[in-house]
């Protein structure tokens, strides 16, 4: 996993740096699939702008975009925050939910085998329990 952290119109010190790489470095515990993480921290007129990219190799493309006046830090933690869930759900559609799929399958082999039964009528059904 590759990090690159930029900053556009603000002096970004390196414990601020610090700071959001040990932040991003604990995404692992999302998605394991993750190949680089871009951070963006921007000034914008009197906002904060922290900018979270993320490519994964299953091809996924994340982007999580916070303004905040209070300062960087309140801003990178609210966009991990958002990156964060993007993750779980992107986690999410990747898990095989093998288990229901086969429950599903028995269930509709179960319904085709006994439609394929002959029917029994009653009459012989009770001559049968009387035998």
């Amino acid at each position: 996993m590759r990090i690159t952290i930029t900053a556009k119109h603000v002096k970004v010190t390196d414990t601020m740096k610090e700071y959001a790489r040990d932040k991003i470095e604990r995404l692992d515990r999302y998605f394991d699939r993750i190949d680089t993480i871009q951070v963006l921290m921007n000034k914008d007129g009197k906002e904060n702008v922290c900018e979270i990219n993320i490519h994964t190799d299953t091809h996924n493309q994340l982007s999580a975009v916070v303004h905040n006046q209070d300062d960087m830090h309140a801003a990178v933690d609210l966009c991990l925050d958002k990156i964060q869930t993007q993750l779980k759900k992107v986690k999410e559609k990747l898990k095989s939910h093998k288990g229901a799929d086969k429950r599903k399958k028995l269930g509709r082999d179960v319904k085709r085998l006994t439609q394929r039964l002959p029917r029994i009528d009653e009459a012989s059904y009770e001559d049968a329990k009387n035998e």
